[in-house]
């Protein structure tokens, strides 16, 4: 399997995870341009993509989902309450939606996927773990806080793209309006830097050997102290250098390609 994010903050989410000619997009939050332009970096056309895999409806993750199917008859996996969601902004998108329970496994192509549940503020919110050639990896962004659910949709894989959202003191002496910053704080919102490193602990005893960080955000983090809490942690753990790799996912950019 390989991942690479083609964009991966509040502005847009997507990333793509291939396996021999199964190539699927995790969100589609950016447009069919960029979009397009990403995946011809990778080698990938969008009518090659054999679906695409919804974590939630909020805009950021599926902004681009309009322009899509009405050029790529994508199929679009999303929990119920995602494809209400995505069908308010697109109601043209229905025949292509495939509904999916969230903690229930399905196959894409040659990947098998299981999804479970993330604590976040839609109704039916997911993250996903893929199994393919013998190895897993997981995607979980836009978390409130960690949950079973979270721990164990994550755990063992041997990749794992994580949120790590905020610093929590400077995003409670930043510029945020106080109701946005106790949506952000709240067990709905997003994953601190902390949580992150405590995630990322719990994933390297379980044999996780790469970390991707994810979901930074520009006001209130740094790629720095974002990877130097996350490697704390670690350490503070017991682990040594080397034995879980972090990476960090550009906001804007196409990220590196990861090979499992």
């Amino acid at each position: 399997m390989k991942i690479c994010t083609l964009a991966s903050s509040s502005s847009g989410n997507c990333a793509l995870i291939s396996h021999g000619k199964t190539h699927i997009l995790i969100d589609a939050g950016i447009s069919l341009r960029r979009i397009t332009k990403s995946l011809k970096a990778l080698g990938v056309a969008p009518g090659e993509l054999a679906a695409v895999l919804v974590t939630h409806e909020h805009t950021d993750h599926i902004s681009g989902i309009k322009m899509l199917v009405k050029y790529h008859a994508v199929p679009i996996f999303a929990t119920e309450g995602a494809a209400a969601g995505i069908l308010e902004c697109v109601p043209e998108a229905e025949p292509l939606i495939r509904r999916i329970r969230a903690g229930a496994g399905f196959s894409v192509g040659e990947m098998d996927v299981l999804s479970f549940r993330t604590p976040h503020d839609t109704p039916e919110s997911v993250g996903y773990r893929f199994y393919a050639g013998g190895r897993t990896l997981a995607f979980a962004t836009d978390c409130g806080c960690l949950t079973k659910e979270l721990v164990d949709g994550t755990r063992g894989a041997d990749l794992a793209v994580i949120e790590a959202n905020h610093d929590v003191e400077m995003l409670k002496n930043g510029r945020y309006p106080e109701f946005l910053k106790r949506r952000v704080l709240s067990s709905r919102g997003h994953l601190s830097n902390d949580d992150c490193g405590r995630l990322a602990v719990l994933l390297g005893q379980a044999g996780t050997r790469q970390v991707v960080l994810a979901h930074l955000s520009r006001e209130n983090n740094t790629p720095q102290a974002a990877h130097d809490t996350v490697a704390a942690a670690l350490r503070g753990a017991g682990a040594e250098a080397g034995d879980v790799q972090i990476g960090l996912a550009p906001p804007d950019d196409l990220g590196c390609v990861y090979i499992l």
